[in-house]
């Protein structure tokens, strides 16, 4: 009787498997007959004639960091498929053309075929999907991009004597250790200057690591581009190195004030990450200036005023004319408008920064570059966005009618989905006080 009654559920349990099986394979055949496909050379052409085609990753984050990335291009968004249906519409609006894909395809189709019934009639399904996009050899990114370290990437030569290891263009997180601003170093015949402290003590540990595969000379100042936890942070580490910390003066009392809550906010994020990170404050603090002999190579710190933040200083090599700019110069990302930052005094100090004519630009954010990059991304987009509001306000019109400002030529950027109309609100309510 027993065997009897187990030979049945066996029976069964390969019915319903084969049944299953059968109707996925139904469900893949008719999302065929609906769905747009393309593959690999298709979208090449597709974002060759559009740049900033909007690409949608279903895969969760832990897929793209085991199957090695995802693909690079202007805009793309990662949104997992269990949440798709609840999320698409705040990402891409109902006429709008977007490619989804996953890894191998299959899932994607299915989530295509949804979204075609959802209303979104221009949705196009990448039938090759990040596998086959990898396989070409075409370029892709990651959520780590050196797994073997805490650094996000690994360092890159800038020129003779000078690297820099480029953050993550996003928002600081776990999986990026809070490396999302750009770290440098420069090496002189005496000693090395690194150029900002890091967000921890670990991470600030690993970029030495680093450093020390490159040269075996004493790291002997460190200089923090402003009072921000991804700056300063791992200052105590570089003190137990026998480094000297350099800010300036208004970085100092920022730390003084803010120091402590900011640390407790990376604690939250970092967690584990954040172990042996002590609030330390700087050694050497300075008005406008300050002057480093590295032995053979010189390097000043330079202030140039209220920029995206009040203590906001960048690294100028002479000879090489070459500017680490910190946070007053971006390239890759939209900027952030803080409660704090002055645009009008921002503009100012950029026209000081072009005096400088720097052959090569390392910008806080985004990769190394030239001043007519940053120039587009930084000073251009403040300048456009005030005119633009201004226009809006002696109109008598109000908020709505600024989020409807044209935004196309930045909106390719990482970070515009979080800071587009953050930026918006906060100018717009600055301006009409100015």
């Amino acid at each position: 009787m027993f065997q009897n009654i187990l030979k049945g559920l066996l029976l069964l349990s390969v019915f319903s498997f084969s049944a299953y099986g059968d109707g996925k394979e139904q469900l893949i055949a008719e999302a065929k007959k609906v769905v747009t496909s393309i593959d690999t050379k298709q979208l090449q052409a597709l974002l060759k004639k559009d740049p900033n085609t909007h690409i949608i990753d279903v895969r969760t984050k832990q897929e793209i960091l085991d199957q090695g990335g995802y693909i690079k291009a202007n805009k793309v968004t990662h949104i997992p498929r269990g949440v798709l249906e609840f999320t698409i519409d705040n990402e891409v609006k109902i006429d709008e053309t977007f490619v989804v894909h996953c890894y191998t395809g299959n899932r994607s189709l299915l989530a295509a075929k949804t979204l075609l019934d959802m209303g979104y009639k221009n949705v196009i399904h990448y039938k090759d999907s990040y596998e086959g996009w990898e396989k070409a050899g075409l370029k892709t990114s990651s959520l780590d991009r050196y797994p073997e370290s805490m650094l996000y990437r690994p360092i890159e030569k800038v020129a003779e004597g000078v690297y820099t290891s480029i953050g993550q263009t996003s928002p600081g997180s776990y999986e990026n250790s809070g490396h999302n601003n750009n770290l440098g170093f420069v090496i002189g015949d005496e000693s090395v200057l690194v150029w900002n402290a890091s967000s921890s003590y670990l991470l600030a540990k690993a970029f030495h690591e680093e450093i020390k595969k490159i040269t075996d000379k004493p790291i002997k100042y460190v200089v923090l581009e402003n009072s921000q936890g991804h700056a300063m942070l791992g200052s105590n580490y570089w003190k137990e190195q026998g480094a000297t910390i350099i800010a300036q003066e208004i970085a100092k009392q920022e730390i003084i004030d803010m120091g402590e809550s900011i640390l407790q906010r990376y604690t939250r994020s970092q967690r584990d990450k954040i172990l042996g990170t002590k609030i330390v404050l700087p050694d050497i603090t300075f008005k406008d200036s300050y002057t480093i002999d590295l032995g053979n190579k010189i390097v000043e710190a330079k202030y140039f005023g209220y920029a995206h933040e009040h203590s906001d200083i960048g690294i100028w090599l002479p000879k090489q004319k070459i500017f680490f700019a910190g946070d007053l110069a971006f390239n890759q990302r939209l900027l952030p408008i803080f409660e704090i930052t002055e645009t009008d005094q921002w503009l100012e100090a950029w026209e000081k920064v072009e005096e400088l004519n720097a052959k090569i630009v390392v910008p806080g954010h985004g990769d190394t570059t030239d001043m007519a990059t940053v120039r587009k991304y930084t000073k251009d987009y403040i300048a456009y966005l005030r005119e633009k509001i201004l226009e809006v306000i002696d109109n008598g019109d109000g908020l709505n009618e600024a989020y409807e400002i044209d935004m196309s030529d930045y909106e390719h950027l990482d970070t515009f989905k979080e800071l587009g109309k953050q930026n918006i609100a906060l100018l717009f309510r600055q301006l009409e006080f100015e």
